[in-house]
């Protein structure tokens, strides 16, 4: 999408702190995947933060639990929830790590794998439906 459509939609303040893309059969799927609404606002959190497709992101639980006001406790029963339905993958990182320094790293690529998947039926569906 083009920034100037961006802008006509949100506004230029709105967008300076970035903007988000992910596949909208995401939003469709919510219900089959059986994701929960904690679990779909903490998956798209670490969608915000995948910025490079070959870098996972590595947002601190937190961090997370700060923006949507929930405890951490809660942000690790979601990403439990995630990995449980293999949507994320969860790479435990050291201390030492210069880049990651003790955060986990999520792999977002099973996701991807699950939405090229199962977004084909789900066009089929809809077309059927209207």
């Amino acid at each position: 999408m083009k920034r100037n459509v961006l802008n006509e939609k949100w506004g230029e303040d709105s967008l300076s702190m970035g903007w988000v893309s992910f596949p909208s059969s995401l939003l469709f799927l919510q219900k089959s995947f059986q994701l929960s609404p904690t679990g779909l606002n903490v998956l798209l959190h670490l969608i915000m933060h995948w910025w490079e497709p070959s870098e996972d992101p590595y947002p601190s639980q937190d961090s997370i639990a700060k923006r949507i006001g929930v405890s951490k406790r809660t942000v690790q029963r979601a990403m439990q929830e995630l990995e449980d339905n293999k949507m994320i993958e969860r790479q435990a990182t050291s201390r030492e790590h210069p880049k990651y320094r003790g955060r986990n790293a999520y792999s977002l690529k099973p996701l991807a794998k699950i939405l090229k998947s199962e977004t084909p039926e789900l066009k089929n569906k809809i077309k059927f439906y209207q």
